[in-house]
C-alpha cells in the first residue's frame, strides 16, 4: 500500500473513533431509532466514499494516459501551427525566404501582377484598315491551364467595359497555341488605342513598325493578340525549369536549355557551340542563349565584371543597414539615396509588428551571393569568406531594348538606302572609271608604240651623235695642230718683220735727224 492509502485508512479509523465518542455522549438524549439511522448515514457515507475512491483509483491510469495524450497532441498542434506558419510565411529568421511557401510566393505572385499591370489575352483581330487594327477583347481570365486533350476550348465571356480609354498606350503580342496552350509568342509593337468602345477597341502603332513586325500581323498566322499595359518585366527565375529548387551551382534554379531555347526561339544545338566557330547571326544567338543558361551558375571564362557576383559566407554576426531614415518618392531622386539605401516607402522593409526594420542582420556560417565590390569589401574587413563565383545575367528592359532595337533598325534601313545610293554612285563612277581606264589603256598602247619608234629613233641619233661627237673631237685636233703651227708660223713672220724694220732703220735714218 502506498503512502495515499496508508493516510486515507489512518483517516477512516480517526473519523470512526470521533464519531463513536460523539455518539456515546449524544446517546443519553437521544433514541434507538435516531442513533440507528445516523449509524447507517455514517456507513452509507463512508461507503460512499470508499466506492468514489475506488473508482478514483481506476480512473487514475486513464486520466494520466489521457492528460499524456493531452500533452502530445497539443505540442504536436503547436509543432503544426508552427510549421503551418513556416509553410504559409516561411523561416522569419532565414535572410533568404523560401520562396515555394504560401505567402512569399502569394506576395510574388502579387508582385508581378502589379508590375506586369493589366492583360487582355485572346484579343481577336478584326479588319485592318491601314495601319489601323480593330479588336474585339474578352472577359477571359489571362493564365488559364490549357484545355484537356480533345476537350471543346471554353467559350469566352462577352466583355461590356474591360478597362481599356482611348489614348491608352499598350503592349501588343502575337499568339500561338502548343502544347503549353495559347501564350504570346512574337511581339507586334507599340501601339495607342484610338478608339474604344466597350470590348471593341482599334488601335494604331505609335510609331513606324519594323519590317518584322508588318510581316507578321499581315501574315494573319496570330489570329489573336494579347494586350499588356505594361511591358513585362525581365526576371531570373522566370527562366528556371518548372518546381526546380535553387542549387550550389544555380542560385535561380535548374536551367532547362530545350525550353529556354524554345522560349528564345533559338536552335537548343547553339547552347553548346563555341561563339567563335560560327557566323555572326549564329555567334550572337549562341552567347543569348548561354547567358541564360548560365544564370545563376559557374561564371564562363570572358564574363564582364558586372555579371561577375560571389557566393561568400559569414564568419561572424554582421549586420548591413539597408533603409535610410530618410524617406520620398522615387520620382524626386531615385529609389536609393547616394549609399544604397532604399529612400522609397515602398522598398523599406517591415518587421512582424509592422514596424520599419531598417538593418538586415546575418549570423556565422549564413552564405550569401553579393555583387564583387560588396563581397570583396566583407572578405578585406574578415566578416566573410568567398566559397564561388557566380554567373548573373544583367536584366533587360524590354521596353527600351525593343524601342532600341527598332531604333536600330530604322538606323539601319536608313544607312542601307544611303548605302544603295553611295553604292549606285559608285558604280556610275565605276563605269566612268573603266571607261578612262579604257581610253588610257588606247593612249598607253599608242604611247607604248610611240616609245618604242622614239626608242629606235633616239638610238640612231645616239650613234650619229656620237660618229659626229667623235668627228668634232678630230676636227678639234686639227684644228688645234692648225692653229699651233699658225701661231709658230706668224711668230716666225713677227720675228722677221722686227728684224726688217731694224734693218732698214739702220741704213736709213729716220727723217729728222
Amino acid at each position: 500500500m502506498d503512502l495515499m492509502g496508508i493516510l486515507v485508512w489512518l483517516a477512516i479509523l480517526i473519523s470512526l473513533v470521533i464519531f463513536i465518542v460523539m455518539l456515546v455522549k449524544s446517546g443519553k438524549n437521544w433514541g434507538a431509532l435516531h442513533i440507528t439511522l445516523l449509524v447507517f448515514l455514517f456507513i452509507e457515507a463512508w461507503c460512499f466514499l470508499i466506492f468514489s475512491a475506488c473508482v478514483l483509483d481506476r480512473r487514475n491510469p486513464d486520466m494520466k494516459e489521457l492528460y499524456q495524450d493531452k500533452v502530445g497532441l497539443i505540442a504536436k498542434s503547436e509543432d503544426r501551427i508552427v510549421a503551418e506558419q513556416k509553410a504559409r510565411n516561411g523561416d522569419r529568421i532565414n535572410p533568404i525566404p523560401d520562396m515555394n511557401a504560401y505567402v512569399p510566393v502569394t506576395n510574388e505572385l502579387n508582385r508581378l501582377l502589379v508590375e506586369r499591370g493589366r492583360v487582355w489575352r485572346g484579343a481577336a483581330v478584326g479588319p485592318i484598315a491601314g495601319k489601323e487594327v480593330s479588336l474585339e477583347l474578352t472577359a477571359g481570365l489571362a493564365g488559364l491551364p490549357a484545355a484537356a486533350p480533345g476537350a471543346e476550348p471554353a467559350a469566352p465571356a462577352a466583355a461590356s467595359n474591360l478597362g481599356l480609354s482611348q489614348e491608352s498606350i499598350v503592349q501588343v503580342f502575337g499568339e500561338r497555341t502548343d502544347e503549353r496552350g495559347t501564350i504570346p509568342f512574337v511581339y507586334l509593337g507599340e501601339f495607342v488605342v484610338s478608339s474604344a468602345n466597350g470590348s471593341a477597341i482599334k488601335i494604331k502603332p505609335t510609331a513606324n513598325l519594323t519590317p518584322e513586325q508588318n510581316a507578321a500581323i499581315a501574315s494573319g498566322n496570330f489570329p489573336t493578340w494579347s494586350i499588356y499595359e505594361l511591358m513585362p518585366l525581365d526576371s531570373h527565375t522566370a527562366f528556371a525549369a518548372a518546381a526546380s529548387k535553387e542549387e550550389e551551382n544555380a542560385i535561380f534554379g535548374r536551367m532547362d536549355p530545350q525550353e529556354v531555347a524554345t522560349l528564345l526561339g533559338i536552335d537548343s544545338s547553339l547552347a553548346t557551340a563555341e561563339p567563335t566557330s560560327l557566323n555572326v547571326s549564329d555567334a550572337i544567338k549562341a552567347r543569348v542563349l548561354q547567358s541564360y543558361l548560365n544564370d545563376g551558375g559557374r561564371p564562363p571564362e570572358g564574363t564582364p565584371p558586372e555579371q561577375l557576383y560571389i557566393r561568400v559566407e559569414f564568419l561572424k554576426d554582421h549586420t548591413i543597414e539597408v533603409d535610410a531614415q530618410e524617406q520620398r518618392a522615387a520620382t524626386e531622386g531615385g529609389f536609393y539615396d547616394l549609399s544604397g539605401r532604399s529612400v522609397d516607402a515602398r522598398l523599406k522593409r517591415v518587421d512582424e509588428k509592422g514596424e520599419r526594420e531598417a538593418k538586415v542582420s546575418f549570423k556565422a556560417t549564413d552564405v550569401i551571393v553579393l555583387d564583387t565590390t560588396s563581397a570583396e569589401d566583407l572578405i578585406k574587413q574578415g566578416i566573410a569568406k568567398q566559397l564561388a563565383p557566380v554567373f548573373v545575367r544583367q536584366l533587360n528592359d524590354y521596353e527600351y531594348a525593343f524601342r532600341e532595337v527598332r531604333r536600330q533598325i530604322t538606323a539601319a534601313l536608313q544607312d542601307a538606302k544611303l548605302i544603295e545610293r553611295e553604292l549606285a554612285e559608285m558604280l556610275k563612277s565605276q563605269g566612268i572609271a573603266d571607261t578612262q581606264v579604257r581610253m588610257h589603256q588606247q593612249e598607253r598602247a599608242k604611247l607604248d608604240k610611240d616609245f618604242a619608234q622614239y626608242s629606235k629613233e633616239s638610238e640612231v641619233i645616239t650613234g650619229e651623235a656620237t660618229r659626229l661627237e667623235r668627228e668634232l673631237n678630230k676636227q678639234r685636233s686639227e684644228l688645234s695642230s692648225m692653229f699651233q703651227e699658225i701661231q709658230s708660223l706668224r711668230n716666225q713672220i713677227v720675228e722677221k718683220q722686227r728684224a726688217a724694220t731694224a734693218a732698214i732703220d739702220a741704213v736709213a735714218p729716220a727723217p729728222g735727224r
